[in-house]
């Protein structure tokens, strides 16, 4: 299960303004800074997630900002590395054995043509 889905849309500087919807989550369009934050949540295998609207221009836009996506997957290593074992010296308590994994999407950006 992907978590904490954050979808960053930067518009170009011709957009007056937009309309958005989704069928998951909120989206949010900032009409000063021309960006739309998509907040979608979770998402699980039998989740279709759908952003749909429209905008007014102002004139023709001749850049194309990326789109930027935030997640994080809890308990998934994909590199593939384990802790098998911890050993703590100088230390009167005995710690939880347990190792908790997460991903997350650092710098993760989609550019359109």
């Amino acid at each position: 299960m992907v978590e904490d889905v954050v979808v960053i849309i930067p518009f170009s500087s011709v957009v007056r303004t937009a309309n958005l919807s989704a069928n998951v989550g909120s989206v949010l369009f900032d009409e000063a800074k021309k960006v739309a934050k998509w907040t979608v949540g979770k998402i699980t295998t039998n989740k279709n997630c759908q952003l749909n609207g429209s905008m007014v221009l102002g004139g023709i836009a001749e850049e194309n900002p990326p789109i930027t996506v935030k997640w994080s997957i809890p308990n998934a290593s994909v590199s593939g590395l384990s802790v098998s074992g911890l050993t703590l010296f100088n230390e009167n308590y005995k710690p939880y054995k347990g190792v908790r994994c997460i991903t997350k999407s650092g710098r993760f950006s989609v550019r359109c043509a």
